[in-house]
């Protein structure tokens, strides 16, 4: 039902059998109209989406660089991408306002990625984009870890209001549908940390199904006040050597709390690293 791209960095092309989805015709009539709202919701879903005949064809996005050096390999997860994002061409491309994506300064301030090159107060938008991009692609940044973004949800939707984030691509598919949609998502990502980690690394997830969905059973299951207080870890289900941490979610970056659960994070996975070394 689910057919994409199997790339590792850059835009991704996917594709939804709609005929498969709802094969029945009143199951389709419902997405239908949900689907002309949705994609109204965000001036973004023009250039990243395209409905033809039974095939609901849409662009998601992955930054896993195929270079390797000797730091340990660290995916940043997130839920669902943003459809302004996808179409500038980078997860977190922009703040509402034009400006930096708290994301960005979330990290740095955690020690976990800091851009060599630092964008002037009047730099374009789209240099900075690039820069990001290129960056994260030649691993030409600070860190102590090689840093790979995924979402898990490759559907995009709009950043705000009634479709946001991933509750909103649950309102638009359905709960019989998204349930079969998030199957074949978490064999997508499963491939994609088997390519990118191997057997040593670590994950940190930034939003609760995401985090659910990878966790081992032995991992405690998502709550907001233990991600807040950096006390999410454990394992990945597939790997006993790949740690895993559930992160507050990011409309929180820059509280205090926020700033306290990443550095606790950074802090404990770089020992995990120490004990645990990984080969390039």
């Amino acid at each position: 039902m689910l057919i994409y791209d199997d790339i590792t960095f850059g835009t991704q092309e996917c594709q939804l059998n709609l005929l498969e989805l709802y094969p029945a015709v009143d199951e389709r009539r419902v997405f239908n109209a949900k689907l002309d709202d949705f994609l109204k919701s965000d001036s973004s879903n023009q250039q990243i989406f395209s409905l033809q005949g039974n095939t609901l064809k849409y662009q998601s996005e992955v930054f896993i660089s195929d270079k390797i050096d000797n730091r340990p390999p660290l995916l940043l997860l997130l839920g669902n991408p943003a459809s302004h994002s996808v179409a500038a061409g980078l997860c977190f491309a922009f703040e509402k306002d034009g400006q930096e994506h708290r994301f960005w300064r979330m990290l740095e301030e955690a020690g976990i990625l800091t851009f060599l090159k630092q964008p002037s107060i009047s730099a374009d938008p789209i240099e900075i984009i690039e820069m990001k991009r290129n960056a994260l692609l030649e691993l030409k940044y600070h860190s102590p870890f090689r840093v790979g973004i995924a979402v898990f949800y490759s559907l995009p939707s709009t950043a705000s209001k009634k479709w946001s984030g991933v509750e909103g691509i649950k309102k638009l598919l359905g709960a019989k549908a998204f349930g079969i949609i998030s199957l074949q998502e978490e064999n997508r990502i499963d491939r994609q940390i088997s390519r990118f980690i191997g057997s040593t690394g670590g994950i940190i997830t930034f939003q609760k199904d995401a985090y659910n969905r990878v966790r081992s059973h032995n991992t405690p299951a998502y709550y907001k006040p233990l991600a807040l207080r950096g006390l999410l870890q454990g394992k990945y289900k597939s790997g006993q050597k790949i740690f895993l941490a559930g992160a507050p979610p990011t409309y929180l970056a820059l509280t205090t709390l926020h700033k306290s659960a990443m550095l606790i994070y950074k802090i404990w996975l770089s020992q995990q690293f120490a004990t645990n070394p990984c080969s390039p």
